[in-house]
This record gives C-alpha cells, structure tokens and sequence, in this order.
C-alpha cells in the first residue's frame, strides 16, 4: 500500500504538437501511406516525426490504427497518441463498430472518408458519433476519397486523396 494515486488524464505533450490517429482497414493503404506522412513530415520540414501502426499480425481485412505524432522540439513519447489532435476514419462502417472518436480531444479535426455527401452525410452518422461531435466541438469533415481519386486519375488512388485530406 505505498503506490501513489495515478492519474491516467495527466498530460506532458504541449498543445503546439500534432497528435493524429488514423482508423483504418489493413490492406486498405492507410498503414502505407501514413508512414510516408511521417517521412515527408521528418524529412521535409523543421517538424520532429513520430508513427506507431498498431495492426493484426494478418493485416489484410484487420483494424489498423496509426498514431502519428509531429512537433517543433524532439518527441520524446515512447507511447500511443491518447489525446488527438486530429482523428481520421478512412472506413465509413467503422463508426458502428467502433468509438474512432474516443481518443479525439475538445476542439480536434475529424475527417471521414464518406461514400455520402454533404447534404447526406450527417443524418447517415449514429447519433453517439453526432453526440460526440458537437459535445467535443469537433470540427467535421467527410470526404470521398473515392470519388475525388476517380474524378482525378487513373486507378482511383484513393490514399492520395485521404493523405491531402491530412495535409
């Protein structure tokens, strides 16, 4: 009995970081293309980048989440992101399988990758992902990686367009 009271809401990140999370699909490109963030990020800005990739050992049709981390002083977290500054779900049935926004802090970007559109797209959420939107003040924004990827090139390349989405 001489273990002192912990407090798993302490924080020692700063708040001028970026601490994203992405939700994705193992084989659905996210994995891929969020180590390529990092190393565009670490390589070609000032910025201190960092990127953990939690996934199944199968990885194809597999939950996978990137916690990705970039700063203007040295990162020193040898742990996930568990306040996000932005949070990204690249699959639109994950939000009724999962809570994305569980690790979304007050005030965060939350970008979906939505087959609906704009008039559509928040009548199609469960209300606990509407709840949770307005209780954090979530700013919200669907895309449709999909239809942007096709109507750009060839091959519909949908992680180009969800990696810009980020940017």
């Amino acid at each position: 009995h001489r273990s002192l009271p912990w407090d798993d809401s302490f924080e020692t990140e700063a708040d001028d970081g970026v601490r994203a999370v992405f939700y994705g699909l193992g084989s659905d490109g996210t994995v891929g293309a969020n180590k390529n963030s990092v190393k565009i990020v670490g390589e070609s800005t000032p910025l201190a980048a960092q990127g953990y990739f939690v996934y199944d050992s199968r990885k194809a049709g597999a939950v996978t989440v990137s916690h990705l981390r970039f700063s203007p002083r040295p990162i020193r977290s040898s742990y996930l992101v568990r306040r996000a500054s932005f949070v990204a779900c690249h699959q639109f049935h994950f939000l009724e399988r999962m809570d994305v926004l569980e690790l979304a802090a007050p005030g965060a970007i939350f970008l979906l990758n939505s087959p609906y559109g704009p008039d559509d797209v928040w009548e199609r959420l469960p209300r606990e992902v509407q709840r949770a939107i307005l209780e954090r003040e979530l700013r919200f924004f669907a895309i449709d990686a999909r239809g942007v990827a096709e109507a750009a090139g060839p091959g519909g390349r949908i992680n180009t367009a969800r990696q810009a989405g980020f940017f």
